[in-house]
């Protein structure tokens, strides 16, 4: 076989294709990517069409809670133990944030460079902590005296 399965000049996986069956392995036949990526795209379970109108994916439609600017010292371990620490919670948390700074910084008439600068600067600071930081480990105990 010349071309490989995964070309788009092979006519055999094209899904419009009715000679899709004669294949002798299709991975979109057996893979159903759309059962596993499901729970991704449905709604948070606060949310209500009726009371909240259309969907915003910044806004969280869960119990409201102080914001972390507000908490004081004594109530941190009480208010990090009232998140959802789950995956589908942390994977929420994170959709949202995404789209806060896309609407902060992003998604208006005058876009500027400081989301560049922001990516950037962490950019950076993993590099440093990771690849930078452990390589200059050796020059801790150097005698310069």
């Amino acid at each position: 076989m010349g071309e490989n399965w995964f070309s788009k000049s092979n006519e055999t996986i094209i899904p419009g294709n009715p000679d899709r069956i004669k294949a002798k392995w299709d991975p979109l036949q057996y893979l159903n990517l759309a059962q596993y990526l499901k729970v991704f795209n449905e709604y948070p379970r606060g949310f209500n069409p009726r009371v909240h109108g259309p969907y915003c994916p910044w806004r969280h439609y869960g119990k409201r809670d102080l914001h972390f600017g507000d908490v004081k010292l004594a109530e941190i371990p009480a208010w990090i133990a009232r998140r959802d620490k789950t995956s589908m919670g942390i994977y929420q948390g994170g959709i949202r944030t995404f789209w806060k700074f896309y609407r902060a910084y992003l998604d208006n008439k005058k876009p500027n460079l400081i989301w560049y600068t922001q990516i950037f600067v962490v950019a950076s600071l993993i590099n440093f902590v990771f690849f930078a930081m452990p390589d200059r480990k050796q020059y801790k105990w150097a005698k310069y005296h």
